[in-house]
């Protein structure tokens, strides 16, 4: 009887095992045949290895089991970091060095499909940094020198360049480049030399030119002061000539007038008066008239 037992027992436990190991298999199955694709992805499903053209907004679907699965494919916005060092140059051939890049893409959803189908790791490899270095040189070499280290002038040429070839690579539509920040960049350190080099010359020409400046501004005051000094003595010397050009005047009109009243106070009467006062008793020795004239010194015995 114990034998009994104990072997009904045996066969009653394989069986409530084999019932649980099937339930397990069928809810497995179940769930299975069921697909959840989350906000922020696109589902492709994929039957037997082949992938299907269409794509699986997000969502709840059912599937084959086994035969057929889903593949979820990111569609946020997504933020690549490259930390390889880029070495570029100007259009003028400076070289310049970026690393420490982060590039910001989306994948188009409607393209999930295509891109499970033709890219290998795309999780990592969609945009990769051979892509992203051969598009930072390019859009460099479309910048000169004073530009190249903008980073406003540069990363949206990056932008354009970057989006140019991934175009190229994968087709119009398929990944959208949005933002490319670099957070490193300068030019090579014999550049930097150079440019030490100007700015100390360039400082040196500036502090010239002031003094220069200085010097003519001075110069000039000085000649304004000169040119001040020599017509104010002109003037002076002016003043002074009319001063003394008026005392000669004053003078010769006091001397003219002295002479008119001595002129118009001489009389016949006073002209003889004062040849007889000056008459010293001797007669003339010439005498004449009208332009003839007789000496009578031989007749007066002298």
């Amino acid at each position: 009887m114990k034998t009994e037992k104990n072997t009904f027992s045996k066969k009653h436990s394989v069986t409530i095992g084999a019932i649980v190991v099937i339930a397990a298999v069928v809810i497995v199955t179940v769930l299975s045949t069921f697909t959840v694709v989350p906000s922020g992805f696109v589902g492709v499903r994929v039957t037997m290895g082949q992938v299907s053209d269409d794509v699986m907004n997000p969502g709840m679907y059912l599937h084959v089991p086994f035969i057929e699965s889903v593949t979820r494919v990111m569609t946020k916005q997504v933020d690549q970091i490259y930390s390889d060092t880029i070495w570029g140059e100007s259009s003028e051939q400076t070289a310049l060095y970026m690393s420490d890049i982060t590039v910001t893409y989306k994948l188009n959803p409607d393209k999930a499909a295509y891109v499970v189908k033709n890219v290998a790791n795309y999780s990592e490899d969609l945009v990769n940094v051979t892509l992203v270095s051969s598009a930072l040189k390019a859009a460099a070499r479309t910048l000169q020198t004073t530009q190249v280290t903008n980073r406003a002038m540069i990363e949206p040429a990056a932008v354009s360049s970057l989006q140019e070839a991934v175009n190229n690579k994968y087709g119009t539509g398929v990944v959208t480049i949005l933002y490319i920040n670099i957070n490193d960049m300068d030019f090579e350190e014999s550049y930097q030399n150079a440019i030490a080099e100007r700015q100390l010359s360039e400082q040196a020409y500036q502090r010239q030119v002031i003094e220069n400046k200085t010097a003519i501004e001075k110069a000039e005051a000085d000649r304004q002061v000169a040119i001040t000094n020599a017509h104010a003595q002109a003037e002076a010397d002016r003043i002074a000539a009319e001063a003394q050009a008026e005392i000669v005047r004053i003078a010769a009109e006091a001397q003219a007038e002295a002479n008119r009243k001595l002129s118009e106070s001489i009389t016949d009467e006073l002209v003889e008066y004062k040849k007889i006062e000056m008459w010293d008793g001797k007669l003339p020795i010439v005498q004449g008239a009208s332009n003839s004239f007789v000496d009578i010194s031989a007749l007066l015995g002298k």
